[in-house]
């Protein structure tokens, strides 16, 4: 059963793989569109995704059918997440802007129908506080797989180079084509239909309150600007890495080996990172390993290009994969413990509300990050289609990677540094908590 729970996001990561790293690389390189018409699409896909998130999210908490509230979702998500990835990586020969917007803005939708009920479906397959535990593991393994899977397609031997092409985005549509429905079927017919609880019964809070909540909860907007800033910065990354590896450096053919292997190194990394934060607290090892990432980022500027500098660029990119992870623990903790501080301060549960506008902000700042490399780039004049890069474009490409993310990455230390729950107020929290639920028989 946790295998069937954790399958779709294997193919859920495989036909993400070519966002903000590949797919704009490809259609820069290999189709001549515009890196300021790539960075337009990619803004409005990602505000389109941030607003659509919490949409989805609040429609599928109320639905209901005999087959459950997330089922549906998640298969109907599925096929329109194929069939828009379909259009998306094996395009006409002939591309437009229109064309490339369209089939995006498709995309992110399908993707955010199958996989915001899908990660809600946790919390309600069991209630024991280790099997959640159990079942987010498993879930992030098989993301990780599908990532591996993505990234390690141009090692096939049927292609003539490791380099990613039109051909490997072919292939990775065909492969989405056949995962992805199947592991949905999987899940729904082999997990357990979620039971209704309780508390679905009772009236909801209205959505103007909910975000008068947010906005007054001082650690929560807090944390949400080290999203916003960090957001930016992993945005610019991305979106760049592609054209500074394979532009710059000559080494396209190492991009793919890079993120085959710094998924499983981010991976391994987590539980350090867990263990530095019991014992040093979570500001200080999230604001010391962002602080290590923003150097290992500009270290990429030392890397010779060509030959001579695929071991540096694999050593640097594995070493900014090594701390970066420390993002996928720490945050998340942090605003488990913000969730508690609003159930005291507020004496209402807004949690849903909370996580809605983590990820509306994170996915709405790293797309604005994405096209503010891509834009900065094509300003000073650097073009994917030329073989020779003049100095003014060498310096763009190098503004957008590495340069900017680490300045931005360094600019959420002190932010970070800021957050107010600590271990020892986070104790005093909960037991407020506590009283109130011994003086009124129940935990708000």
């Amino acid at each position: 059963m946790l295998a069937a729970y954790a399958a779709p996001a294997f193919s859920q990561a495989l036909i993400h793989g070519p966002v903000n790293t590949v797919i704009q690389g490809i259609y820069g390189k290999f189709f001549a569109m515009p890196l300021t018409s790539i960075a337009l699409v990619l803004v409005i896909a990602r505000v389109f995704d941030g607003i659509t998130d919490p949409l989805i999210g609040y429609l599928s908490d109320r639905y209901r059918s005999r087959f459950g509230r997330r089922k549906p979702w998640l298969l109907v998500g599925s096929l329109l997440a194929v069939v828009a990835c379909w259009q998306l990586y094996i395009p006409p020969d002939e591309v437009s802007v229109p064309y490339f917007l369209t089939w995006f803005l498709l995309a992110y939708l399908g993707w955010t129908i199958s996989e915001i009920p899908y990660r809600a479906w946790m919390a309600e397959i069991s209630t024991d506080f280790h099997e959640r535990t159990r079942l987010a593991v498993w879930r992030t393994f098989a993301r990780y797989l599908g990532f591996i899977a993505f990234y390690g397609i141009p090692f096939l031997p049927i292609f003539a180079t490791t380099e990613f092409t039109p051909e490997t985005l072919r292939w990775t549509a065909w492969l989405a084509a056949i995962a992805l429905p199947l592991t949905a079927i999987i899940a729904c017919l082999a997990v357990p239909t979620e039971s209704d609880r309780p508390e679905d019964n009772k009236p909801a809070v209205a959505p103007a309150e909910a975000w008068r909540a947010v906005w007054r909860n001082r650690p929560l907007r807090t944390l949400l600007a080290t999203f916003a800033v960090g957001g930016l910065a992993t945005g610019s990354a991305f979106g760049a890495v592609f054209f500074f590896v394979d532009g710059y450096l000559q080494l396209g053919a190492t991009l793919a080996l890079l993120f085959v292997l710094g998924s499983p190194t981010g991976a391994l990394c987590m539980p350090f990172w867990a263990a530095a934060a019991r014992r040093i607290g979570k500001q200080k090892t999230w604001a010391i390993a962002y602080a290590l990432s923003g150097l290992f980022m500009l270290m990429h500027l030392l890397i010779p290009i060509g030959e001579p500098g695929e071991p540096w660029l694999i050593a640097c990119f594995l070493l900014v994969f090594a701390v970066s992870s420390v993002g996928v623990v720490v945050p998340a903790s942090m605003l488990a413990d913000i969730v508690d501080y609003g159930r005291w301060k507020f004496g209402e549960d807004y949690a849903g509300t909370y996580y809605s506008v983590q990820t509306m902000v994170e996915k709405a700042v790293e797309g604005l990050g994405v096209a503010m490399g891509l834009a900065v780039a094509g300003w000073f004049g650097f073009d994917p289609t030329v073989s020779t890069m003049e100095g003014s474009a060498q310096l763009g490409l190098m503004l957008a990677f590495p340069i900017l993310p680490a300045v931005l990455t360094w600019m959420t230390v002190p932010v970070i540094l800021r957050l107010p729950i600590t271990e020892s107020r986070h104790r005093a929290i909960r037991r407020r908590l506590e009283r109130r639920q011994g003086s009124k028989g129940v935990l708000i």
